[in-house]
């Protein structure tokens, strides 16, 4: 039976999360219930929120030519560009990963939906090898992580080593590898010819291999799991160095995928606006560690894996690789590794991100209209010297 191609509906069917607005409630002296009243706001707390929403605070960690991290830098040595432009700088200051409100916390993310039963064991093995040669104090407090068919689970962060190995064993234990099967991913009620709740169409009378949907399936799955991981993280104090371990997820990029209709691009550019700003609003760097050959050197990309690093402008250059674990990792200033040959050594570097760096902010104009996409570069008065910080932000009104 002739391939029939699908529509990427698992990037549709991604929900977005809507603000909480605090609200008071008064009894209703018509019908004795409740209705809500805003709370008042005076001129100070509003220009506050103002200025949160639209202060860009960037982590920057600057390297020389042999990769090893430079310290002393002064306000002065860096430039920020926005969209090209010299930016003001709000704030500056340098920071060692210990210090603070909150010292740097550290994620170590085990991958059970995209990877094989034996990817996982070595991972565990890694991950376990690089505690183990680590202090008995732990330099930052980490928690163990894994994605599984229930979504994320991440433990409680500690500094005691053998504690964080417990957990690793605890949260790997019994965990049950993603079976497409298990959320019907191979069923024909997925596959029916209109999908209900997002409004996609398949080719009527045909069903994609079991291949195919489970790619999408797992597509969609890893999102959303990422989506809501790093939303909570806003509400956590100091930066967060998050080391996703495994080959990432499908990019959807084989003939047996339709083009994306117009309505699948803005819900697919919606949900990369809302990683994208979480990731950098909660200073959290996505560090991606085993990925694909495809993303394995700059040098080595395509024209198409280039468009796909340096960020999407507008739904129109949308598509669901954009929303990749190397892009968005790479989009947070984080490190897309391959190596392979050491997992131990590999978090090792990702870690050492947080011994030495630079917080820097400036203030941005509200945006004509929303999600107005903005280029992010980072230079030193040293041609010499290596920036690594976010690539990119959306500017709201």
């Amino acid at each position: 039976m002739a391939m029939v191609k699908l529509v990427r509906f698992g990037a549709l069917a991604l929900l977005l999360s809507g603000p909480a607005w605090a609200q008071q409630t008064t009894p209703s002296a018509d019908n004795g219930g409740q209705v809500p009243a805003l709370v008042p706001r005076s001129h100070e707390e509003r220009e506050s929120r103002y200025r949160a929403a639209h202060r860009v605070i960037l982590n920057a960690l600057v390297t020389d030519r042999s990769g090893k991290p430079v310290t002393g830098l002064k306000a002065d040595d860096f430039t920020v560009l926005d969209n090209g432009k010299p930016q003001k700088l709000a704030a500056f200051r340098a920071v060692a990963g210990s210090e603070g409100i909150a010292p740097v916390r550290v994620i170590l993310m085990l991958d059970a939906v995209n990877n094989s039963p034996k990817d996982l064991a070595g991972d565990h093995k890694g991950v376990e090898r690089f505690l183990r040669q680590s202090p008995r104090n732990l330099a930052y407090p980490t928690s163990i992580g894994i994605l599984t068919g229930a979504g994320t689970t991440v433990s409680e962060p500690s500094r005691d080593s053998d504690a964080v190995i417990g957990e690793l064993s605890r949260l790997t234990r019994t965990v049950h590898l993603y079976d497409c099967s298990d959320t019907g991913g191979g069923s024909d009620q997925v596959f029916a010819t209109i999908n209900v709740k997002t409004g996609s169409t398949i080719a009527e009378g045909q069903r994609p291999d079991e291949k195919t949907g489970c790619q999408n399936e797992r597509f969609h799955h890893s999102v959303s799991a990422l989506k809501k991981l790093v939303v909570a993280q806003e509400n956590e104090q100091g930066r967060a160095i998050l080391i996703w371990i495994g080959r990432g997820w499908p990019l959807l990029l084989s003939r047996e995928f339709r083009d994306d209709t117009p309505g699948v691009k803005q819900n697919q550019f919606d949900n990369l606006v809302l990683i994208s700003n979480a990731l950098r609003e909660a200073q959290v760097t996505l560090d991606s560690v085993f990925s694909p050959d495809l993303f394995r050197r700059v040098e080595l990309r395509s024209d198409h894996d280039n468009r796909l690093f340096n960020g999407v402008p507008t739904e129109r250059e949308m598509t669901a690789s954009s929303l990749g674990l190397q892009m968005l990792g790479h989009q947070s200033g984080g490190l897309v590794l391959i190596d392979g040959k050491d997992l131990a050594a590999e978090i090792g570097m990702c870690v050492q991100d947080a011994e030495s760096y630079y917080a820097l902010s400036f203030d941005t104009a509200p945006a004509a209209p929303p999600n107005e996409f903005h280029s992010l570069e980072v230079k030193t008065n040293d041609p010499s010297l290596t920036v690594r910080t976010n690539t990119d932000y959306y500017a709201e009104p």
